[in-house]
């Protein structure tokens, strides 16, 4: 493998990346502060409000967006009642209309284990705070409100009471946000791509590639014309190039159009690529952004362009 050609591959490594929509699978809480938390003082019952609540569950939507509606019952009991099952399918938007039949205040919030977690020690501190965020409710007897919420990222979701003692007590259900067929069929392709230039091996690029005339893979500087430029002057050549080559995808997001048939999808990374040069030793480790488009041919989805970028990878300048 001569130099020019290291070079070509090295600079593929943009093959493996694409900017990021926010929203991806895991986004971090925002809070807006008041000017009562910002002094550090709260009434006894005092109304909380974190503002638009983004989770690694998904975030707050519009009721007009609902597919469906969920009752919920709490009760002193310190248990839940819902009159449909939890499984929610990605993307899913879903209007609860909770109503405290008890006689005690409850709060129906919903988020991962981690932020369920933070909430229940925050309540312990302020034990009377009132709810009425993006995620969570506070309900006093006989009250009904509503909550509508986006199912998205985290598949393990958690509904919760954190009022000292009721979470501790039981009142917590579990859900599950279910991936579609088409969509582990993706993932499952992209898994497959990152085997292939992990270990040199054309064969997943030929599988699930649309071979076409007129095809494009563009990379940091460059680009690939044809399937077989790039399984036969990249892919293949890089196990002979380096003494180990590791990539990682991260923050998948998946994104289907095409109306009822959704027969078109485009696909959304981050990158972060790991290798060392056999013959000097030369280390790289870049990260960037990693674009997929695919198309569903009979019933199957193929890759028909990847586009990317890259670059030294700094920890301080990646989010």
């Amino acid at each position: 493998m001569n130099n020019k050609m290291i070079i070509l591959s090295i600079s593929l490594f943009g093959i493996f990346s694409a900017q990021a929509i926010a929203g991806g699978e895991h986004q971090h809480q925002h809070k807006k502060t008041t000017s009562k938390e910002s002094s550090g003082h709260h009434s006894k019952d005092s109304a909380h409000s974190h503002g638009s609540e983004i989770s690694g569950v998904g975030q707050p939507a519009n009721a007009s967006d609902a597919t469906r509606e969920i009752l919920v019952t709490t009760k002193d009991t310190m248990r839940y009642e819902f009159s449909d099952e939890l499984n929610f399918k990605d993307g899913e938007v879903i209007t609860f209309i909770i109503t405290n039949k008890g006689q005690l205040n409850h709060e129906f919030s919903i988020g991962d284990k981690e932020e369920q977690q933070a909430h229940l020690e925050m309540m312990k501190t302020m034990p009377n705070m009132v709810h009425e965020d993006g995620n969570t409710m506070t309900l006093k007897p006989g009250e009904t409100k509503k909550l509508t919420w986006k199912f998205k990222g985290n598949p393990d979701v958690v509904f919760a009471c954190n009022i000292p003692g009721h979470f501790e007590a039981g009142m917590v259900a579990k859900g599950k946000i279910v991936k579609s067929k088409d969509e582990q069929q993706i993932k499952s392709i992209i898994s497959a791509i990152k085997y292939g230039w992990e270990n040199g091996d054309g064969k997943p690029f030929h599988q699930n590639f649309l071979n076409f005339d007129g095809a494009r893979y563009i990379e940091s500087g460059g680009q690939n014309k044809g399937l077989n430029s790039l399984v036969d002057h990249h892919v293949e050549p890089e196990k002979d190039a380096f003494d180990y080559m590791n990539l990682d995808f991260s923050n998948v997001e998946i994104h289907f159009e095409g109306g009822d048939k959704k027969d078109f999808a485009w696909v959304v990374a981050d990158t972060r690529f790991k290798a060392q040069l056999k013959n000097k030793g030369k280390k790289y480790d870049k990260s960037g952004y990693q674009t997929f488009l695919f198309k569903k041919i009979n019933d199957q989805w193929k890759v028909v362009h990847t586009h990317s970028s890259s670059r030294n990878y700094n920890p301080k300048k990646k989010h």
